[in-house]
């Protein structure tokens, strides 16, 4: 060993005192193995990294573990700062074949390694726990689509565990270490064999928050466009630091960090633990980045757990949970709900209403030889008729659930009958007379692509321009629009004024003609309001215009004014 130490982390100068046993894991900068150290019998997790970053490693990383000695995280036990390529070339042998492309630089004689050590947790991470591991013998948790009622309410309990008890672990380290993640996804969240505890690890992306402050610039930090700072499908918008990303989350400013980016980050996790299919990933555009539901999940979520994972994961960071302490008490008031719905007394309840239900409409069926689709279409009718008795915007997890099998049964049993598709547009409108959620709109977008009528779509799309709030007006259009079922309904209204407010910059004269086509029309008034504001306030968009319709520029912006006043009043 030598003699100089680092914040009083050992710094060995060769690993021959580790037997190597196993491969581990492959990240974005490390190679892992686990190793037990041959004088004590201790196991350790070895992280191989190329040494072009031990500097970083030092002066970030290395500093971050040492102040988190008290909290549920990575402990460093040493670093060892000289690997041999034999050994490298030796430890690719263990790497199994699925692995080994990205782990293709372990043998490449121009590289160079250094070793981490750090504590071995007995686990596994939440990504192996979640949709199982064969190879390893790790069964799957995540419920699947036939799961039961039971397997779903523990999975949420669990979930709700893992929530407070991250939040008490980030509370140390943010709140009262300084230190944000910036990679928190499920592979850098283990599970504990004998505890069932969560401990975060790998803070390779870690940044220090300097003092006085509450916030890291990514461009103080490192002077450039980063890219993506953490893992794409877990990093927020503000750590998509690139003109690109910018453009595809259509936001101006990236770059600025805190608390709240490490949250978005958690609440994509409890999203990909929930879902068992892949992770969504930065794609062409923001669609299923922002505001994750659980609308493909297995019926029995509640919806205080899609909205914890829908707050976590708002594109805008004051509209997610502010503090990890306003995370944790959602967390709190989700269990409670969870526990009171499933007192046994109303189980009974409801499974024993659900037997009479279920034995009148077969006795039904059987008398009147009712094939086997329209017995699931009067149940999915039923279900969602009782549903719509008492539905309101805060009930939107029910709404999804029973509105889109409600359609689907229609279709398959009734092939085109409208009157269904109209009653799911009616219960939307129920609540104040306002579509308010962005979540709403793309359920009666799912819905309307099931049927051919192009009637029904015209009135989904119209209804959807003409009741939105002003301030949802352009997700709502970004649902509607790229949507290739409705390319049958181009020209109507609600379609003409929803391109206009995605395309206004590009097409700024086909955005005024639509304004002055709707703008007496009172029932899109606030729609072409919205849109004639969106105009007066480019300086591009009035000069344009004035150059196309001889107007002067005062003139096109008066007018457009009156527009926005008459939209608004």
């Amino acid at each position: 060993m030598m003699n100089n130490n680092t914040n009083n982390v050992p710094i060995y100068d060769s690993i021959e005192e580790y037997h190597i046993k196993e491969f581990l894991a492959v990240g974005g900068e490390s190679v892992v193995f686990k190793g037990v150290k041959i004088s004590v019998g201790r196991t350790y997790a070895l992280k191989f990294r190329d040494k072009d970053r031990i500097g970083d490693f030092f002066d970030y990383e290395m500093k971050t573990l040492s102040k988190l000695e008290q909290c549920s995280t990575s402990k460093l036990a040493g670093v060892i700062p000289d690997i041999s390529h034999d050994l490298m070339k030796y430890l690719y042998n263990f790497v199994p074949p699925n692995k080994q492309a990205k782990c293709d630089h372990m043998i490449d004689p121009n590289m160079e390694f250094f070793c981490i050590v750090e504590d071995y947790i007995s686990g596994c991470d939440l990504h192996e726990y979640c949709r199982g591991n064969a190879a390893k013998g790790i069964a799957a948790h995540t419920p699947g689509s036939n799961a039961t009622y039971e397997e779903v309410f523990e999975f949420q309990m669990l979930l709700i565990s893992w929530i407070k008890q991250f939040c008490e672990i980030m509370i140390n380290v943010t709140e009262k270490n300084k230190v944000l993640h910036l990679d928190i996804k499920p592979d850098n969240v283990m599970v504990s064999n004998e505890t069932g505890s969560l401990t975060v690890i790998d803070f390779g992306k870690s940044l220090q928050i300097p003092p006085d402050t509450n916030h890291v610039s990514l461009h103080e930090e490192f002077y450039e466009d980063v890219g993506v700072y953490g893992t794409n499908g877990y990093a927020p918008p503000e750590c998509c630091d690139h003109p690109d990303y910018r453009e595809i989350f259509n936001i101006k400013m990236t770059g600025v960090l805190d608390e709240r980016s490490d949250i978005f980050s958690f609440g994509a996790l409890l999203w990909d633990c929930i879902n068992p299919q892949e992770g969504i990933v930065i794609k062409e555009t923001d669609k299923g980045y922002f505001r994750r539901d659980l609308f493909n999940t297995p019926v029995g979520y509640t919806p205080e757990i899609e909205a914890i994972v829908v707050k976590c994961t708002e594109k805008s960071p004051s509209m997610r949970f502010q503090t990890y302490e306003q995370l944790k008490k959602a967390a709190v008031d989700a269990e409670k709900k969870l526990l009171e719905r499933d007192k046994p007394s109303k189980t009974m309840w409801f499974m024993g209403i659900l037997s009479v239900l279920s034995a009148i409409l077969l006795v039904a069926a059987i008398f009147l030889n009712i094939k086997r689709d329209g017995y699931t279409f009067e149940i999915a009718e039923l279900e969602f008729n009782e549903m719509a008795e008492d539905y309101t915007e805060h009930e939107l997890s029910d709404y999804k659930e029973k509105a889109l099998a409600y359609i689907t049964a229609n279709k398959d049993y009734n092939g085109n009958d409208d009157k269904p598709y109209m009653e799911v547009l009616n219960v939307a409108l129920k609540d104040d007379d306002i579509i308010s959620s962005a979540e709403l709109n793309d359920v009666l977008a799912k819905c309307v692509s099931k049927t051919n009528t192009k009637k029904v779509k015209e009135d989904y799309v119209n209804t959807m321009i003409k009741h939105s709030k002003e301030n949802e007006l352009k997700n709502v259009a970004k649902v509607i629009v790229p949507n290739a079922d409705l390319n049958i309904v181009s020209d109507c209204p609600g379609m003409k004024i929803a391109k206009s407010i995605l395309d206004y910059e590009n097409f700024p004269v086909d955005a005024y003609n639509v304004v002055k086509e709707y703008a007496s029309d009172s029932e899109y008034k606030a729609a072409v309001g919205y849109l004639a504001g969106l105009l007066y306030a480019d300086s591009n968009c009035k000069d344009t215009i004035s150059q196309q319709t001889k107007k002067s520029v005062e003139d096109i912006g008066t007018e457009l004014n009156g527009y926005v006043r008459g939209g608004r009043a």
